[in-house]
């Protein structure tokens, strides 16, 4: 990148850092707008699941099924924040790394401990990391 020994330069770097946390920005508001839809399919669900006990009376295996199906989708709903949550702390980690580079401060090293401490190649779909082509498990 920089020269013939392979170095690569803290504003190279630090603009890695901004690439790799835009990146995560698009992957954080694909799943944001899969949960919210997640969100709206479960009120829906509990919506229609409360009329539907409301008109009947006594025991119905057809709500109790359906109530099963709205807490598999609440539990589905969960782990999707969850992952959110990880993205966008995985994204913030990028944003701080890339401005610390850009303050002078950190390397190539600094980089790659934090991906490896953050297991950052499994956020990314075909994206190459710097840790991935340094391990040899370039996605790229």
């Amino acid at each position: 990148m920089s020269d013939d020994t392979g170095d690569i330069s803290r504003p190279e770097l630090a603009e890695y850092c901004r690439t790799q946390a835009a990146i995560l920005a698009g992957h954080l508001d694909q799943r944001s707008a899969e949960l919210s839809d997640l969100l709206e399919e479960i009120e829906r669900d509990t919506a229609n699941a409360r009329t539907t006990l409301a008109e009947r009376s006594g025991p119905d295996t057809d709500a109790e099924a359906t109530i099963a199906e709205i807490e598999t989708k609440q539990e589905r709903a969960q782990a999707q924040q969850e992952e959110i949550n990880e993205y966008r702390t995985l994204a913030e980690g990028y944003t701080d790394l890339a401005e610390q580079l850009a303050g002078g401060s950190g390397d190539l090293e600094t980089v790659l401990e934090f991906e490896i401490e953050t297991d950052a190649p499994t956020y990314f779909d075909a994206e190459t990391t710097i840790l991935g082509v340094a391990t040899g498990e370039d996605r790229g």
